[in-house]
């Protein structure tokens, strides 16, 4: 009996163990696919009534139509505006609501947002928000190059391995589309497929382009994200955080796994946020090991840099935090293991539970103001003290 039971229970544990293998590598549900009007985006011969469709300049919606000055040139993709003209907005509100029942995101309000997208907005960064470089991502076609870091010095954290170069993305992301990022650039370095008329399990259209491919053109082959596994996995909030509640919000793929320093246990295999970011900003995270000199976050306290994809401790001042039944979308954490929108479990700390990678009101585009956080100063548990739910204490 005892060896029965004893055998039993050991397969019990396999079989879980191997579901949680399988429900790891199946990809999560996602809702991409662009619904509504053709005409919303595209125009078919960048001609009506004598006039060209395309938009160039200062392209933003304004009273249901994109407004902007008329461009002979046709766009790619027959599309009417770039990525920054179609999710701008004249107005405060992050969403524009079409016509035809159609929702667009906005990233980019022209007037301060009255409240932003989970993203962030890059209003404070570009000229009409005060042209304020620590407020955002540099973004072509949002502002120019951060005035306090020089495209030669490369993006902060870079390491200078891989891609490198003054035009290049992980150096820059304002400058133009050229040869040296793949005729992308801007919002494209980092969304760099687009899948609007697809449900592919690439979150936010955050995928890699592949290892080692060489400049110039990137080979639609490179979109194909069964070849190329190297995206983020999450499922997406249906109005992309425009309301928020306990269980109505983002969810994010985290990961305690080490990353390897072959490059082989890295987004291909792990599908963080966290992964995807390192990218550029590697030496933020670096190998956990720490054996890379001043890059990289250490493998355990004492933190060399604040960690990323370490699990959120439970003990000391860590007990009291409970993201499952107290998610708090202003210090968002990235689970291990995800069922659906609403079933998940492992939480994890990861770039996004401090930073807006669009950008905020807040310097070193925080999720809140550095400068209002307080050791021992007896503020309320938010911010820094979400986690650290000690430190503000008197």
């Amino acid at each position: 009996m005892t060896s029965s039971r004893t055998i039993s229970i050991r397969g019990i544990a396999l079989w879980s163990i191997a579901l949680a293998a399988l429900v790891a590598f199946l990809p999560l549900p996602t809702e991409a696919k662009v619904k509504g009007q053709c005409a919303d985006c595209h125009t078919m011969h960048n001609s009506q009534d004598g006039a060209p469709m395309a938009l160039t300049g200062n392209v933003v919606w304004d009273g249901g139509a994109l407004t902007g000055d008329p461009k002979t040139a046709p766009n790619g993709n027959l599309l009417i505006a770039s990525c920054v003209g179609c999710h701008s907005n004249s107005t405060a509100e992050p969403i524009v609501s079409l016509s035809d029942g159609n929702d667009v995101p906005i990233v980019y309000n022209h007037t301060v947002p009255t409240t932003y997208l989970a993203g962030g907005n890059f209003y404070w960064v570009a000229d009409s928000g005060g042209n304020d470089d620590t407020k955002g991502h540099n973004v072509y076609g949002v502002s120019s190059q951060d005035a306090n870091i020089s495209a030669s010095e490369g993006a902060p954290g870079h390491d200078g391995s891989g891609c490198a170069g003054a035009t290049v993305c992980h150096q820059t992301l304002a400058a133009a589309p050229g040869p040296y990022n793949y005729q992308r650039g801007g919002c494209q370095a980092c969304h760099i497929f687009t899948y609007h008329h697809q449900d592919p399990p690439v979150y936010r259209f955050l995928k890699g382009h592949g290892t080692g491919p060489p400049f110039g053109p990137l080979g639609d082959d490179r979109k194909n994200y069964t070849t190329y596994p190297d995206y983020v996995k999450g499922i997406e909030d249906a109005d992309w955080e425009y309301t928020t509640s306990l269980t109505d919000h983002n969810v994010y793929q985290g990961t305690t796994d080490v990353y390897l320093s072959d490059g082989t246990n890295g987004l291909q295999l792990q599908h963080t946020m966290t992964a995807f970011c390192s990218g550029c900003h590697y030496g933020f995270h670096g190998y956990q090991n720490g054996i890379y000199g001043e890059y990289g976050m250490g493998s355990g306290s004492p933190w060399l840099r604040h960690p990323t994809d370490v699990a959120l401790s439970t003990y000391g001042e860590y007990g009291s935090v409970d993201p499952k039944n107290n998610y708090s979308t202003e210090s968002p954490v990235a689970w291990t293991s995800i069922t659906n929108a609403t079933v998940y479990d492992g939480p994890v700390v990861m770039c996004l539970t401090c930073h807006r990678p669009h950008g905020s009101q807040y310097s070193d585009m925080l999720r809140w103001d550095y400068q209002t956080q307080i050791a021992s100063g007896g503020g309320s548990d938010t911010g820094c003290f979400y986690c650290h739910t000690s430190k503000n204490n008197p």
